[in-house]
């Protein structure tokens, strides 16, 4: 089943000015110049302290740069270019795109026949190297986002689209992560191609390699499901133990699961017990099922093997 979901909560915005590509390689964490070599890439924002900001998109069409992000972090992006921008004679303007996730089992079979045909519309398709099962992205004018090209895909939500990024270990930084608090290394943005190792310096850089090659991330992404309890926590909120120590935060839960932020010995100690159960700083009492991911328990520096 190949499915095709308009992403309604992106936006999309055009970066003028020779130095486009020189503002972002400095304001954010995964290598511009590989647009050279690819058509898109997805990339970190961060403050001087190396906690998260935004996420993004970068891809180049038609030899014009834009971003894609998700609305939630319009004005923290905008606040970034104005900042900087001037310095590189550099300008953003929106653009009336349309983003959407395309996906499936022949999803990689019908690519070619699909390009050719966002070519006709004047968009672009390009992979989505997060995780092999989010597929291809394609970004589009808005009169055609509702033009599926080819029978073999069925319209889905962008409900079935978090849930497909849950399953696999994949965070939303408009959902998951708090803003200014988050290290991205505990959400695993090194295993998702979002970190380039290779590049020079960039805001926030300094935190995020020192605690890269020293190894002093003990976090990791988990995935929580058939969660039950008297309330749904709110993102961010601390995950206690029973002797009232903080253990991890909440991500954003959908529908019973979602994925949280674990410090790794306590999750293993979960999934060696067969049983998750924490509380909340108010006392209420949240059980769900705990489940792993392949990278769940790596050492932060083994993911130098999966960027750029």
């Amino acid at each position: 089943m190949n499915i095709w979901v308009p992403l309604i909560s992106r936006r999309v915005v055009l970066v003028t000015g020779k130095e486009g590509r020189d503002l972002l390689q400095g304001i954010s964490t995964n290598d511009i110049n590989l647009l050279g070599n690819q058509k898109g890439i997805f990339t970190a924002f961060l403050n001087r302290q190396g906690r998260f900001l935004a996420d993004a998109f970068v891809f180049q069409n038609q030899e014009r740069l834009y971003l894609e992000y998700d609305s939630v972090h319009h004005s923290v992006i905008m606040g970034l270019i104005h900042k900087y921008g001037p310095l590189h004679g550099v300008q953003v303007k929106e653009v009336p795109w349309a983003v959407i996730s395309f996906s499936g089992s022949e999803s990689a079979f019908l690519y070619q026949k699909i390009q050719d045909k966002i070519q006709e519309y004047l968009g672009i398709i390009f992979q989505d190297f997060r995780h092999p099962s989010l597929g291809f992205r394609v970004a589009l004018p808005y009169e055609y986002w509702h033009e599926i090209p080819t029978p073999l895909c069925i319209p889905g939500t962008e409900t079935s689209y978090r849930t497909l990024c849950i399953q696999n270990g994949v965070p939303s930084g408009a959902h998951d992560l708090v803003y200014e608090r988050s290290l991205i290394l505990e959400y695993q943005y090194h295993f998702h191609q979002g970190i380039s190792w290779k590049k020079g310096c960039y805001v926030g850089q300094e935190v995020i390699a020192s605690s890269f090659y020293q190894n002093r991330v003990h976090k990791s992404l988990f995935y929580l499901t058939h969660i039950q309890g008297e309330r749904v926590p709110s993102v961010g909120e601390a995950i206690l133990d029973f002797k009232g120590n903080v253990q991890g935060r909440w991500g954003y839960i959908q529908s019973g699961h979602g994925l949280i932020c674990l410090e790794q010995a306590w999750g293993l100690e979960c999934l060696n017990s067969g049983h998750f159960q924490c509380s909340t700083h108010n006392g209420e009492i949240i059980t769900g099922t705990l489940v792993s991911f392949s990278n769940s328990f790596n050492r932060c520096d083994q993911g130098a093997n999966n960027v750029q």
